[in-house]
């Protein structure tokens, strides 16, 4: 599969002041570090919504396929795969994986997992009803429908193997493959990590683990220059300026496919054209180039430019406030009373801006009210603790950032976004058609076929103006320098691997 993205490595030498010993690295010494990180989980069941990417981060579980750097799937699990039809594929198992509490992974446990997944998560739908066959270490499935992304779907965190005969709460302690285990988890604050002895490839360096929700950069920086945080997976602009005088950390910096986008309810926005003049208003080559100092690379759709799914260049979200305007008023709101905003029939637009506290969006919400004020609408800000806001329909524009490609076939995040009952399908949008080509996509081998299907899905989606996108974050770590192969990865779910280590 094309390379979705190039690979950009972005390595800046900071230091502190203020220096204290290094710590030793001998066998006397016990190798533990610290890790702070934004976004945190309440439950580590990977079977259920999005858990399986922490699961994964953390180094606990891993699942049949792996995402490479290049967007390319590849057996991690399974040692081969061969399509038999449209919807049959048959996987060889590798041979002697144990899960980290010493039981064996068969093939049974793995149809289990497989059984288990399709039943709790409706992302994996397209599991339910499906046919297994075991033969030693190989397993045939045969799918209900016609499933072309089946193995890169298999990529994704929820589909981790875990031990379900184990006694141990899965949301609490989840029995994996991965090089780590839990030795404690308190939901939604901090987890704490040990070796998998029981580890297949390789040994973990690290004797213990410690990764902890922090949200207030500030309290994060000062972590960091008194060595009490090893490393921050979610730096931003003001952090990397605080540590710019420093020679003890290194930034790390690759784009992603984690989109900020703005879904526009469209109960509340029922007019396509009043949605259209909201996303005229957003200026997103200035909030990447000044607000977000080149951390974010402005977008108007879904895939980043260099993926072969990307449609070419246009001006159908792009920045234009003067047509934001021209089309107000040819909806009939005009400031008429002088108080800098427009109404009509004597009342005013005034929207709610929803937002919660990931990444940079709270700077991109405050910068959106103040495009929406220039046009003449009304807004006001409302943080929420997390995202269910969004599938209750409380908001008029609400943001969300997700990964677009997180198993490297845009068929992933289309059915997400589009299907009826889709994961996140939160605007409330529904289209015949649009359905009819996520079918076709999803029973689609042929791979100009597919990419047809995907921009024709993408124009009528930009077109609605249901959701508008604004820029694709670039991830970024800052790790103390003796901390080594702790880097972001573009699927934003490979963090902590067996490779991680400290060096003196």
């Amino acid at each position: 599969m094309k390379r979705l993205i190039k690979a950009l490595f972005v390595s800046m030498t900071l230091a502190l002041s203020a220096c204290t010993p290094t710590q030793k690295t001998d066998e006397t010494v016990k190798r533990t570090i610290r890790i702070g990180t934004e976004q945190f989980t309440a439950s580590l069941d990977s079977a259920l919504e999005w858990n399986g990417w922490f699961t994964v981060r953390y180094g606990i579980g891993e699942t049949l396929f792996k995402v490479e750097d290049n967007m390319e799937i590849k057996p991690w699990l399974v040692s081969n795969a061969e399509n038999i039809d449209t919807k049959t594929w048959k996987l060889t198992l590798r041979e002697n994986i144990k899960f980290s509490d010493g039981t064996t992974m068969d093939a049974k446990s793995v149809v289990d997992n497989l059984h288990h997944i399709a039943q709790e998560n409706a992302r994996a739908d397209f599991l339910k009803g499906a046919e297994y066959e075991i033969d030693g270490h190989t397993i045939t499935i045969k799918t209900v429908e016609p499933r072309a992304t089946l193995l890169s779907d298999l990529s994704d965190p929820m589909f981790t193997m875990l031990n379900l005969a184990s006694k141990e709460d899965k949301a609490t302690m989840p029995i994996g493959t991965g090089p780590y285990k839990v030795k404690s988890f308190t939901a939604d604050q901090e987890i704490v990590l040990e070796p998998n002895t029981n580890y297949w490839n390789g040994t973990p360096k690290l004797d213990e683990i410690t990764v902890t929700k922090m949200l207030e950069k500030e309290t994060v920086i000062l972590a960091l220059k008194n060595h009490e945080l090893d490393a921050y997976t979610e730096m931003n602009p003001e952090g990397i300026k605080q540590l710019k005088d420093t020679d003890e950390f290194d930034i790390h910096m690759i784009p992603s496919s984690r989109v900020y986008s703005l879904y526009m309810n469209t109960e509340t926005l029922s007019d396509t054209s009043l949605r259209k003049a909201i996303a005229k208003a957003i200026d997103k080559e200035s909030i990447a180039k000044y607000l977000l100092d080149g951390t974010m690379t402005a977008t108007d759709g879904p895939f980043t430019s260099d993926s072969e799914y990307a449609l070419p260049s246009s001006n159908v979200t792009s920045y234009n406030e003067a047509e934001a305007k021209q089309i107000l008023e040819s909806l009939g709101y005009v400031d008429t009373d002088g108080d800098g905003y427009v109404e009509k029939d004597g009342q005013n637009i005034s929207l709610t801006i929803a937002y919660y506290k990931r990444l940079s969006q709270e700077a991109i919400a405050t910068e959106l009210q103040s495009a929406l004020k220039k046009i003449g609408i009304h807004s006001e800000l409302q943080l929420h603790e997390g995202t269910k806001y969004l599938a209750n329909k409380e908001y008029d524009l609400g943001f969300y950032s997700m990964v677009t490609m997180p198993t490297g076939d845009p068929a992933y995040y289309l059915n997400a976004l589009l299907s009826e009952g889709g994961s996140v399908n939160y605007s409330g949008y529904d289209n015949h058609a649009m359905q009819v080509l996520l079918k076709q996509l999803n029973n689609s081998y042929d791979t100009k076929e597919r990419n047809k299907i995907v921009k024709q899905i993408e124009e009528i989606l930009l077109s609605s103006y249901s959701i508008t996108y604004i820029g694709f974050n670039n991830l970024i770590f800052a790790t103390r320098k003796e901390l080594k192969n702790f880097t972001p990865h573009v699927t934003d779910y490979y963090q902590i691997t067996v490779d991680l280590e400290l060096q003196s």
